[in-house]
């Protein structure tokens, strides 16, 4: 059973999640967020000091939540080829649930990266283990080495941000779609 203070912490980043994704961070206030939460201000600044802490909080946590996902995506899977295709599948199931509004991390990026060092960071870890698990599904996905997995790793990691910044454009899967196809033929 969560204790009361971890209760509060998760409607208050339940509801910062929702407005942040939807609204943006620059666009969604303090008070929006205590009212939405049905909490008091003050249990909020018991917990985040800052509109900033509250957004670290956010994208770890989103993080965290994301990569818990898509590795249970990809652990259902049991043929290599096709767990590192999960990948295409999981995001494009992620962008049909936000209705394609892009990826949250770039989104936080975009606002507050270059404000924020500490958020900025934050994002970077969170690419950067996007690529270190594409990175290691390559490399035991025994795909046809017409490029190394160093080569196939960055391609893939390319090809999966552009077709979801493509897609959040148009508001279609066509993008994503496109390119599994696309490092289908290469794996």
């Amino acid at each position: 059973m969560k204790q009361r203070g971890q209760i509060v912490i998760d409607k208050i980043l339940d509801t910062a999640e929702r407005l942040f994704y939807t609204q943006g961070y620059g666009n969604t206030g303090i008070n929006q967020i205590i009212e939405e939460a049905d909490i008091a201000k003050a249990s909020l600044y018991k917990h985040f000091e800052t509109k900033n802490d509250l957004l670290a909080a956010y994208v770890q946590r989103t993080h965290e939540c994301w990569m818990i996902r898509l590795e249970a995506a990809i652990n259902k899977v049991t043929d290599p080829k096709e767990k590192l295709l999960t990948v295409f599948d999981y995001h494009l199931e992620r962008q049909e649930i936000r209705q394609f509004g892009g990826c949250p991390f770039i989104k936080v990026n975009d606002e507050e990266g270059t404000n924020d060092s500490r958020i900025l960071e934050q994002v970077q870890i969170t690419k950067q283990r996007s690529k270190e698990l594409i990175r290691e599904l390559v490399k035991h996905s025994g795909h046809r080495k017409e490029l190394n997995d160093d080569e196939l790793s960055e391609t893939v990691y390319m090809m999966l941000e552009g077709a979801i910044v493509t897609s959040s454009v148009f508001k279609n899967p066509d993008a994503i779609r496109s390119a599994k196809k696309i490092i289908r033929k290469l794996i």
